[in-house]
């Protein structure tokens, strides 16, 4: 029987089989943290916490592209960041403006955000920012 033949070799396979386990955890656990980290980095950088709160509370207005270009920069590997220049029209009797914004596009997406193109937009009348109020994905 091999068990009375190789008995001395069972505490080290527990052992590693032990620091298997343990290892393999850890390594969970970093990644786990590692995406976490990484999701925060990506809202950040689309702005996704400011354009939720100007789409909320926001007034509608109409914009003209007046630049469109890629930063060269993805966002979960498919969405094309890409700096919009726009010229803002308020409804409402405003004046016009001009402004930029870095937002994720997707490349389907990227011809309905060319120079020319109109885009309906939300803005804050205070701060001025904006937020896209239309589908970019």
């Amino acid at each position: 029987m091999w068990f009375t033949k190789y008995w001395h070799l069972i505490i080290p396979i527990a052992v590693i089989a032990l620091l298997a386990f343990v290892l393999i955890t850890l390594a969970k656990r970093h990644v786990s943290r590692v995406m976490q980290a990484q999701h925060l980095v990506n809202r950040q950088v689309m702005g996704a916490d400011r354009a939720e709160r100007v789409l909320r509370t926001g007034q509608p207005a109409a914009a003209t592209v007046l630049d469109s270009h890629d930063t060269g920069m993805r966002v979960e590997r498919i969405f094309v960041l890409v700096r919009l220049k726009f010229r803002v029209q308020p409804e409402g009797g405003l004046p016009a403006y001009e402004t930029e914004l870095v937002a994720p596009i997707s490349p389907v997406k990227l011809a309905d955000f060319a120079p020319g193109r109109s885009v309906k937009l939300r803005f804050d009348p205070v701060s001025r920012e904006i937020a896209i109020d239309q589908p970019m994905r």
